[in-house]
């Protein structure tokens, strides 16, 4: 009543109707060597950058760097790192995460493409899925995503499991709206016996349409990526060059007034890029 209940962690992969683990693509966990580089490189970058801002404390009188001042800054280095370490994790599974989603969604593209042009020259779905396969392999690889959907329901269908069932699958895992409406839609067809080449055909052409459009949009922000990534480091080199220059300089960022200054600083920079991140998102 008065705790809330942990919310599970979603599974990794799913069970298929031929009962094989498939990939859930909902969701994406870090192999611990892919924890290990990501929280490497953000220790390493957080650590430098906090350097910048907060290193070089507990200065002697005369403006020089005490033993205190050496331990200081490895304290700070490595505080300040592995806390952004921790925070980057998460970031850094929801990019391979996105990044996953959109190589299913071409190589899918791909599958319907050759889907289509086998059932528009007369075979039959498990033929049509024998060629699309071929297809996979020789486009993508055998050890790529959408090629081993494309194995698993030649399987499905030769343990005389149903296809739309297969699909549905692959729909829900997929986090795609557009691969789950297909499998419904998909589904629905086949069992009422629809038009299943005008159906893979026209999804094909959709979802090329959707994948050129975001192309385009990516193209026409690439300038406002690389003027906003700027806006973000310029800072702290110039905080860097500025600090290098002069002892009277680092002094003032040693004093209670400079530490909350910059701290506040900071939090401008941390919410602009924030926002920035999730305006690019909207324009996605």
């Amino acid at each position: 009543m008065f705790f809330r209940k942990k919310k599970e962690k979603e599974p990794a992969s799913y069970l298929s109707p031929l009962g094989t683990e498939l990939t859930n693509y909902n969701v994406y966990y870090l192999n611990f060597r892919e924890k290990l580089q990501a929280f490497a490189i953000a220790l390493f970058i957080g650590g430098a950058v906090s350097l910048v801002f907060y290193g070089n404390q507990f200065l002697d009188a005369t403006g020089r760097a005490t033993k205190a001042t050496m331990y200081g800054n490895i304290i700070i280095f490595l505080l300040v790192g592995s806390l952004c370490g921790f925070f980057f994790l998460p970031i850094r599974a929801n990019q391979c995460k996105e990044k996953r989603l959109k190589e299913l969604a071409r190589q899918f593209r791909g599958f319907l493409e050759s889907l289509a042009v086998a059932l528009a020259s007369g075979m039959n779905m498990h033929d049509s899925l024998d060629s699309t396969y071929k297809d996979m392999v020789m486009e993508f690889g055998e050890d790529e995503k959408i090629t081993r959907e494309t194995a698993e329901m030649i399987l499905g269908l030769r343990n005389n499991l149903a296809i739309e069932d297969m699909m549905l699958s692959l729909g829900k895992r997929s986090a795609n709206k557009d691969i789950e409406n297909f499998a419904i839609i998909f589904n629905v067809s086949y069992r009422a016996g629809g038009n299943i080449k005008e159906i893979v055909r026209r999804t094909a052409d959709i979802i090329g349409e959707k994948m050129e459009i975001s192309e385009e949009i990516q193209t026409a922000i690439s300038s406002n990526k690389i003027q906003f990534t700027a806006m973000m480091v310029i800072p702290v080199v110039l905080t860097g060059m500025l600090r290098g220059m002069g002892s009277s300089f680092n002094r003032s960022f040693s004093t209670p007034i400079g530490i909350v200054a910059v701290t506040i600083a900071i939090g401008i920079f941390a919410g602009a890029y924030v926002m920035g991140q999730r305006i690019m998102q909207v324009v996605k």
